[in-house]
């Protein structure tokens, strides 16, 4: 699968046992959440003088101003350094906060150029989520060679801001793919401030690969 695809798509309580209104309410507001940040970003990939190598870092500017409010970031960064996050100190989970952000908007902007969406569509969720602070958003969306794909948002409520914390692109799970990555550099490092320090530099050579050529391939 090429990079683009992934990007263009790249976000436990008690169950709540909900009643069909309570059920549809929710997922309403998760997907209403989704499509809106849907056309703010076309709106920047529409936005041809943005597309230029020397408007990189404003096309960075522009996509944090519609993903900013949208992902968790500390809590996405959290989730990518699995069970080496309780190996971290405060200063390096924000310092890892920070270079995940810097890391996710770049390969964003990057991906971005050259990238044709003619149209999308959210689907009906198939069934209830049985917790209502959870919840699962689909997209279609196709692509400008005619081509198909399946974008999966995940979603989580807290403190009344919907926020997206996972993105699966035709089965490919983003979160999880990066913490594989970090895992594997923790390996290499065996420190957590070793793959802060190479994170971004290590991602930036993975992300001109994956443009320029193909990427071979559980929500959390």
């Amino acid at each position: 699968m090429s990079f683009k695809k992934l990007i263009v798509a790249g976000m436990l309580l008690l169950s709540v046992q909900l009643s069909p209104a309570q059920a549809e309410a929710s997922w309403q507001e998760a997907s209403d959440v989704v499509e809106n940040t849907t056309r703010e970003m076309l709106a920047v990939i529409d936005n041809e003088t943005l597309k230029q190598p020397e408007q990189l870092g404003e096309l960075m500017a522009e996509i944090e101003k519609v993903v900013a409010p949208v992902v968790d970031f500390p809590y996405v960064a959290r989730q990518v350094m699995g069970k080496y996050y309780r190996r971290a100190t405060p200063e390096e989970l924000e310092r890892f906060s920070g270079v995940f952000k810097t890391t996710l908007l770049r390969t964003y902007a990057k991906a971005i150029v050259g990238f044709e969406l003619v149209g999308y569509q959210i689907e009906q969720p198939r069934g209830e989520s049985p917790e209502p602070s959870k919840q699962v958003v689909t997209v279609s969306v196709k692509s400008g060679n005619g081509k198909q794909y399946s974008l999966v948002y995940y979603m989580l409520k807290r403190d009344d801001r919907w926020t997206l914390v996972n993105v699966m692109v035709d089965g490919v799970n983003l979160r999880l793919t990066f913490r594989n990555q970090f895992a594997d550099m923790y390996q290499r490092q065996n420190s957590i401030g070793g793959v802060i320090d190479s994170w971004e530099s290590q991602v930036s050579v993975n992300l001109e690969k994956k443009v320029n050529g193909s990427d071979d391939g559980s929500e959390g």
